[in-house]
């Protein structure tokens, strides 16, 4: 099914990043302006068509409703960190096994993204953001009435379910309006929603269970899904470019084609890890999260245990990592964008000074595609950032040293982690922008799986060999991971050229 989408991508990608092709009835610009005009039946020169229908205001619009609503999940599942050791004593069970309630919801943050991801592209991102806030609300309710550890997990799940959605179908929905030169940014913005999560969640979540207790944490949560569900009922629109460019005139790229439901098969999407370059990144991205991941959930144990600090003020210490998304997010994105647009004025530049024998310029210009590689030349500093600020956050805790060091650690994490998710988001979603919300759930599902793994063996690793080993052994591999990752930013072009997948926007 890949090879299918990479020949039709292959098409689509090439018209978004330079022009219609010169074989077709449209009449050409200059280069200078690369403008494409279309031609109709008696001959009148028509002004390019959008990309999308919407206007900038509308635009930005949506980004914030799927920014908020993919905060939704990271809340879910942070929100509770605080009141674990609560929730621990009121339902009479023991740290291990109230481990499972955060070991659950991430799993089903795993998988459950790859069925919404496939929905979205079949039936529209309106219908599966609604249905989906539907679930979430269900899944709240029953942990705020849960009786006992059973109840809670089963009802985390539910969770994790409807929360889910917003994983894949939030960034094939900034796919659907932004053309790529554009999309960097937006995403930059829809990221701060989910990667903001982990930091205001403690946060928020700290003070609500000190104050009026655990189980008002996930009543809180359902008013937000309430409220998410709807302003997609009656605000949000429908996105997907092939439902919209039946009702609206607009650039025929990156429009999928409807597959039947054998086609639309969630598991045939994990077969993208085949290519190496898929590979590689997903092996990043996973240990990325996980370390991240792991942090934030280790970060109450260091604030209360070993500093002293209350529940609340604990989650307060979240907002240097918050700030840290913020920054990473809106600055990695707008930087992958011009990237791009560099990339892409040079090499129009070049096209310009050198005309190849007998060859016009329209057609150079017009074979000319932007690596998708070149969304990752700046990816490396996120990850440098993000990597000093494990391994030494790490030790100071293990010392117990400075807290105000600690929090700088914390920035830097939130930074670099943030920067680094902008470029490989970006960079999978060039590979396959046909099926961009897919492709996403794809990275979560990978990445949510090593998770799900590293954070319910951490607590066992502090036991064993304390603060310091513990962010040591997730460093060394998030530099293995890294060292992959920069394979591909120097050698990806040649590893897709023999590899695939082929496409390139």
């Amino acid at each position: 099914m890949a090879d299918k989408h990479r020949n039709s991508d292959s098409k689509s990608e090439r018209t978004d990043e330079i022009s219609h092709s010169p074989t077709s009835h449209s009449a050409s610009a200059s280069h200078q302006s690369d403008i494409t005009k279309d031609v109709d039946e008696r001959g009148s020169v028509e002004p390019e068509l959008p990309y999308s229908p919407f206007s900038i205001r509308t635009k930005a619009m949506i980004v914030i409703i799927t920014a908020l609503t993919g905060l939704v999940s990271p809340l879910s599942a942070n929100m509770y960190y605080p009141s674990i050791q609560v929730v621990r004593d009121d339902l009479n069970t023991t740290q291990s096994a109230v481990t499972w309630t955060v070991t659950a919801f991430v799993l089903g943050m795993a998988v459950f993204p790859l069925l919404w991801s496939n929905l979205s592209d079949r039936f529209g991102r309106k219908i599966v953001y609604i249905t989906s806030m539907l679930v979430f609300t269900c899944g709240s309710i029953g942990c705020a009435l849960s009786k006992n550890l059973t109840a809670l997990i089963i009802s985390r799940i539910i969770q994790a379910a409807g929360s889910s959605a917003v994983q894949g179908s939030g960034a094939g929905t900034i796919s659907d309006i932004y053309p790529r030169e554009q999309r960097g940014t937006a995403l930059g913005i829809y990221y701060l929603g989910p990667l903001l999560g982990p930091c205001l969640g403690p946060l928020i979540g700290g003070y609500i269970g000190e104050d009026v207790g655990w189980r008002w944490v996930f009543w809180v949560l359902t008013i937000w899904g309430g409220v998410m569900m709807l302003l997609a009922i009656f605000v949000l629109p429908e996105t997907h470019r092939r439902i919209v460019s039946k009702k609206h005139k607009i650039q025929q790229v990156n429009i999928p084609p409807k597959l039947s439901l054998k086609e639309n098969n969630p598991l045939l999407d994990l077969t993208t890890a085949k290519y190496p370059v898929v590979a590689l990144s997903l092996f990043h991205f996973s240990m990325i999260f996980g370390t991240y991941f792991t942090n934030a959930t280790g970060q109450p144990l260091a604030y209360e245990n070993i500093y002293g600090l209350s529940q609340g003020t604990s989650g307060l210490c979240f907002l240097a990592s918050g700030v840290g998304c913020i920054v990473g997010s809106t600055c990695g994105g707008r930087a992958t964008d011009l990237l791009l647009i560099r990339k892409k004025r040079i090499l129009l530049e070049r096209a310009g000074q050198s005309c190849e024998d007998g060859k016009p310029q329209q057609q150079q210009l017009a074979d000319i595609t932007i690596p998708a590689e070149t969304r990752l030349e700046a990816m490396w500093m996120g990850t440098v950032l993000f990597l000093c600020g494990i391994i030494i956050g790490g030790w100071l805790i293990d010392k117990h040293l400075s807290l105000a060091a600690v929090l700088v650690m914390q920035f830097c994490i939130g930074t670099g982690m943030a920067f680094t998710f902008q470029s490989l988001g970006g960079y999978l979603i060039d590979m396959f922008p046909t099926m961009s919300a897919r492709i996403t759930g794809v990275q979560n599902f990978w990445r949510s799986i090593w998770g799900a793994v590293i954070v319910q063996v951490f607590p066992t690793m502090l036991d064993n060999i304390g603060w310091g080993w513990a962010y040591t052994i997730m460093f060394f591999l998030t530099v293995a991971s890294f060292v992959g990752i920069m394979f591909v930013v120097f050698k990806g072009e040649k590893l897709r050229a023999r590899y695939g997948p082929q496409s390139t926007p």
